[in-house]
């Protein structure tokens, strides 16, 4: 993993700055005297240095259940050299003093990645322990038919990790017919398929439906945000098509059966919909 100081960072700015790559022999000098270098036409003040635009840095959502958490984890991404900027956040497991948070960027030279960023807190306070990004996988020679069909989707939106995850044929049918069938009636964001996630459900020893291709998670519904108090009633909707799908399991913000065994929620998946199928 690659970290960038802030004194580094601090001399990038600054070169950016007062930096120049010509030499004071590089410029060419007209030989001609223009309307204001000729004698007694005082010189044109010299332009102010130009500098690098600012990037735009992660803002958690203000309903979120500890921005400060998704905050630290997003800096530590931001911070990478290959990386341009943050585009979402989301819990792989929240369990404080100890947090997994999964991370979405786009790098500078095109492409991107989902990291998984583990944070721990300690006196009030989030630090990065580690950040991993997702393995990347070797797309299918001869993908079929339902495959093809969810990558051709406009109403399926894939993150840089997951359209790989599809496209190397990692997803059950199950799963790829489920997201078929919620993007009938709404755009779906899918936020994590198979890379990136932990193996087990955070916090316990329990195999995660995740690696073995047969969840997915989303992230935004028709634009907004899962953890958008205003996005509940589309939640409630896309839960119950979820779950008419086949899956065995549905969370999210709430739990739509009070405690029975087809829905739950819990702090993890306060920012988005899990939807799990048996093996």
């Amino acid at each position: 993993m690659t970290r960038v100081g802030t004194a580094g960072l601090l001399a990038a700015a600054l070169c950016l700055v007062g930096c120049s790559p010509d030499g004071p022999d590089d410029h060419v000098v007209s030989s001609t005297p223009s309307a204001a270098t000729a004698p007694g036409t005082p010189a044109p003040s010299a332009p102010p240095p130009t500098r690098a635009p600012r990037p735009v840095r992660y803002q958690p959502a203000s309903s979120e259940i500890d921005g400060a958490a998704k905050r630290t984890a997003a800096r530590a991404v931001e911070a990478l050299p290959e990386v341009e900027r943050v585009t979402f956040t989301q819990y792989f497991g929240y369990a404080p003093p100890l947090a997994s948070i999964l991370v979405e960027a786009d790098f500078a030279d095109g492409g991107g990645t989902t990291y998984d960023v583990r944070i721990s807190r300690s006196s009030g306070a989030w630090a990065v322990d580690s950040v991993e990004p997702a393995e990347p996988a070797r797309a299918l020679a001869a993908p079929g038919p339902l495959v093809r069909e969810v990558l051709g989707s406009d109403r399926i939106d894939l993150n840089w990790a997951g359209r790989r995850d599809v496209a190397a044929g990692r997803m059950a049918d199950s799963v790829l017919r489920s997201m078929l069938a919620v993007a009938e009636d709404h755009r779906i964001e899918v936020s994590v398929l198979v890379s990136a996630h932990p193996v087990q459900v955070f916090g316990t020893d329990r195999r995660s439906n995740h690696p073995d291709g047969l969840a997915y998670d989303i992230g935004r519904i028709d634009g907004r945000l899962v953890v958008d108090p205003r996005a509940a009633g589309l939640v409630r909707q896309v839960m119950r098509t979820a779950s008419g799908t086949g899956a065995y399991q549905v969370g999210g913000p709430e739990d739509l059966d009070a405690g029975g065994s087809q829905y739950f929620s819990d702090p993890t998946h306060s920012d988005h919909l899990h939807v799990g199928f048996s093996g």
